[in-house]
């Protein structure tokens, strides 16, 4: 009789044996102090205030009992030994949440704090606080905790479109661009939404060089008008913005900035209105760590002289790459700034109709680039200076076939990866 009584209680047409996905978000605020060194364009830079804050945000969804944290934070990217203390951190306060599956993604702006080294008072000095480091890994941590403790049954929906909006191009390969937007959006069954996480690939540069203040750049003014539009927390995933795409800054300021955050977002809000159920929105995972040899003698020496922070085995790098699933829409990372080539390339693998390419996400490795940048005779504008902030040829065809390997198996055996304790 209980069974009947909560079968009715469920409502029609709502199957009460089926798996429930649940959600979790919470944010926080994770601006740095006057004084930091401002990360991006020359070096020894440094903060005079706050013109709009930096969060980290945090969504953590459960599908009967197996997890998965997704965090995004204002910065322009973590590399993997700061994800991999992020990731440790929150799984020892959330102990059912296996710290593979806690993702983190950077927006990459410009005006957010040097998390790297490279940006210190001359080449060889870092300008990392470890400090702020400790202070932003303990909060994008306590983040995911928070998300994870109030965990609401959700729908989700899902909208993308070819969406070209006019003030994003590729300054060194103008016809080539991923202009792929895409949102999905997790409600209540109130109707309100709890999330939602909106892919679209392009530099938070528009303040770059030009001012001293504290702010996520046009991911800001997103921010603003979505919060205007929708409750909940939302949350920009960076995309494929290598080889160069970049906002067109002819003309500066914080309201430029503004306005190309609020068009974004008014772009995903048409996509979100219009955007369609995802059934049986049951989660997936699997990843893949691998190596790239270091070919970059200006990174190396960097390392010798501790500035940058980071290990290398046999003279290459470890890093990863990792898929999953929300039903049938389909998420893969890209460790660093990737060409919109491998976007395109890679949304080829996933074959799914909605997809989210995650740039920045599990590390920050600068710039993938596509063989052509390290010919020595290109005439590919900015090659010196992209290759130079590369760790070097390789990047990119191991990035791909790690992206083979893990979509294949992700797709065959995701629940089963699931399942698996790292």
């Amino acid at each position: 009789m209980l069974t009947v009584l909560l079968m009715a209680c469920a409502g029609p047409g709502v199957d009460a044996t089926a798996p429930t996905l649940r959600a979790g978000v919470a944010s926080a605020t994770v601006s740095p102090p006057p004084g930091s060194f401002i990360a991006g364009d020359a070096r020894n830079r440094r903060f005079a205030g706050e013109h709009d804050p930096l969060y980290a945000k945090a969504l953590v969804l459960d599908d009967d009992g197996q997890r998965l944290a997704l965090v995004v934070i204002d910065n322009i990217g973590l590399t993997l030994p700061d994800i991999r203390a992020i990731q440790e951190r929150a799984a020892a306060e959330v102990p059912d949440l296996p710290q593979e599956r806690i993702l983190v993604s950077s927006t990459h702006t410009h005006s957010g704090p040097d998390v790297v080294g490279l940006w210190g008072e001359h080449e060889l000095s870092s300008g990392r606080s470890a400090d702020y480091m400790t202070f932003l890994i303990e909060t994008a941590a306590a983040q995911v905790a928070m998300a994870a403790v109030d965990l609401v049954p959700v729908t989700v929906r899902v909208g993308s479109d070819w969406v070209p909006l006019d003030w994003v191009r590729n300054v060194t390969e103008p016809r080539l661009l991923d202009s792929t937007l895409t949102v999905v959006a997790f409600e209540a069954a109130n109707g309100v939404t709890i999330a939602t996480l909106t892919n679209y690939a392009c530099h938070p540069t528009v303040q770059d060089a030009v001012s001293d203040l504290v702010s996520a750049d046009y991911v800001s003014g997103f921010y603003r008008r979505m919060g205007e539009a929708l409750d909940g927390e939302h949350l920009f995933l960076q995309g494929a913005i290598g080889g160069w795409v970049q906002p067109d800054k002819r003309s500066r300021g914080f309201d430029l900035a503004d306005r190309y955050g609020a068009e974004l977002a008014d772009a995903t809000l048409a996509l979100q209105a219009a955007a369609v159920p995802v059934a049986g929105p049951r989660l997936d995972f699997a990843r893949e760590t691998f190596t790239i040899p270091m070919a970059n003698p200006g990174f190396e020496a960097l390392l010798e002289a501790d500035v940058l922070t980071r290990e290398l085995e046999a003279g290459a790098v470890t890093t990863e790459v990792a898929w999953f699933a929300i039903g049938d829409v389909q998420f893969a990372t890209h460790p660093g700034e990737t060409s919109p080539l491998h976007s395109l390339q890679t949304r080829a693998m996933l074959g799914a109709d909605h997809s989210l390419i995650l740039g920045l996400t599990q590390d920050a490795l600068g710039y993938i680039l596509t063989p052509e940048y390290f010919d020595p005779d290109t005439a590919l504008p900015s090659a010196a200076y992209l290759t130079a902030t590369s760790v070097g040829p390789e990047a990119a065809p191991r990035m791909l076939e790690a992206l083979a390997r893990v979509i294949a198996r992700g797709q065959s055996e995701g629940r089963q990866n699931m399942s698996v304790s790292p």
